[in-house]
């Protein structure tokens, strides 16, 4: 079993305050959530949860990258999202049910960041005014979702790719970088074709925003690739 490790107060609470949910929080009210955070650390290809296991934990990504990813029937994978630093998992698990439909794997070597869901719980419990605050927040936090969903669906290719490897290379913090995920895997998750991310990443070498050379990718330009999304 993975070891648990019980982080310093000033470490617990910047991972709390990387969470959208709990930023507009008082400060008090951040420190309280924060006291109750951990941290584990993953090696590449390790599986931290599998899907319809009682999960019953919160997740964020301090360091790495954590592919969320269905396996059909047929065993074939499709990756749901990827999370990079900064990015979290399992909102529902602190609310509700503690079970998940989809698998995460470490990617990369990940430092995660953890709240247990019966002692969130117990602390709502304890702070109405924390809870009232938290319900204020979602409901800010879905209308916004709502626009990012419809900003996404007109966004191209070569913008989500380019969303993606500035992403990928903040979480890793190396320039150049090793794509952690193939081709095939990247289109599956921007929701395109091998082919479409094999022409965006052409054009983004031939607009000398990046270099690509065997997986390897360097970026150049971020600024410009910014322009892009």
């Amino acid at each position: 079993m993975k070891e648990i490790i019980k982080m310093k107060a000033h470490e617990a609470l910047e991972c709390v305050e990387l969470v959208p949910l709990f930023q507009s929080l008082p400060l008090s009210q951040r420190k309280a959530v924060a006291a109750l955070v951990t941290q584990k650390q993953y090696e590449k290809n390790e599986i931290i949860y599998l899907a319809a296991e009682d999960v019953g934990r919160f997740l964020i990504v301090e360091h790495g990258q954590i592919k969320l990813a269905t396996v059909s029937v047929n065993g074939r994978e499709s990756i749901t999202r990827v999370l990079s630093s900064g990015d979290f998992d399992g909102e529902p698990n602190l609310f509700g049910s503690g079970s998940r439909d989809v698998t995460a794997t470490a990617l990369t070597k990940a430092t995660v960041c953890q709240i247990n869901q019966a002692d969130f719980q117990q602390l709502l419990t304890d702070s109405p005014d924390l809870s009232l605050n938290l319900l204020k927040t979602m409901s800010q936090k879905i209308k916004e979702l709502e626009l990012q969903r419809a900003v996404a669906k007109i966004s191209d290719v070569k913008g989500q790719l380019a969303r993606y490897l500035l992403d990928t290379q903040a979480s890793l913090a190396e320039n150049p970088f090793k794509l952690p995920l193939k081709k095939k895997d990247i289109a599956t998750y921007l929701g395109t074709t091998p082919e479409s991310i094999s022409r965006a990443l052409t054009e983004l070498s031939d607009l000398q925003l990046i270099q690509n050379q065997g997986g390897q990718v360097k970026i150049i330009a971020p600024d410009e690739l910014l322009l892009l999304i």
